[in-house]
């Protein structure tokens, strides 16, 4: 009987790491950073970004209007504020993408490999480009936030 459970376990993941394998072997590069399909792209693209920075003020607001206190609320409002950084800087960073003259981009085999930066509103650009600083502690505070809701009583 133990056996019989361990085989079938076995087998599972068998079949598991084999599936996941071919798919990661099979995949095709997704490239970091990717056009958004013309000027209508762009625009939608752009729309989403205001309805998601007025979400999040709507969802900050709430916060300070109930003045919530308590275990995770504390951190759940820092995830607010820099998902809202974060989505300033980034809709900043497409607009200002537009007006950025082609030749500061770098490319190699029809790809952008690098950015040069010699003046002050190109480096104000690039900085826009590194929302990823913004954004990966934004979601370190949501998790200490649910970690906190989750061990609360």
């Amino acid at each position: 009987m133990y056996t019989e459970k361990y085989t079938n376990g076995s087998r599972f993941s068998t079949v598991s790491v084999s599936l996941f394998l071919c798919l990661f072997l099979w995949a095709t590069p997704a490239w970091a950073v990717q056009t958004h399909g013309g000027s209508e792209g762009l625009v939608s693209h752009q729309l989403g970004h205001i309805l998601f920075f007025i979400g999040m003020l709507i969802l900050l607001a709430r916060q300070y209007r109930r003045q919530l206190k308590g275990p995770g609320w504390c951190e759940f409002k820092v995830f607010l504020w820099l998902v809202i950084l974060w989505n300033v800087l980034t809709f900043s960073g497409h607009w200002l993408h537009e007006v950025v003259p082609t030749d500061k981009f770098i490319q190699s085999n029809s790809h952008t490999t690098g950015f040069q930066a010699t003046t002050a509103f190109d480096f104000i650009f690039y900085v826009t480009r590194l929302d990823h600083i913004v954004l990966v502690p934004a979601f370190f505070f949501l998790l200490m936030a649910l970690k906190r809701w989750d061990q609360a009583p």
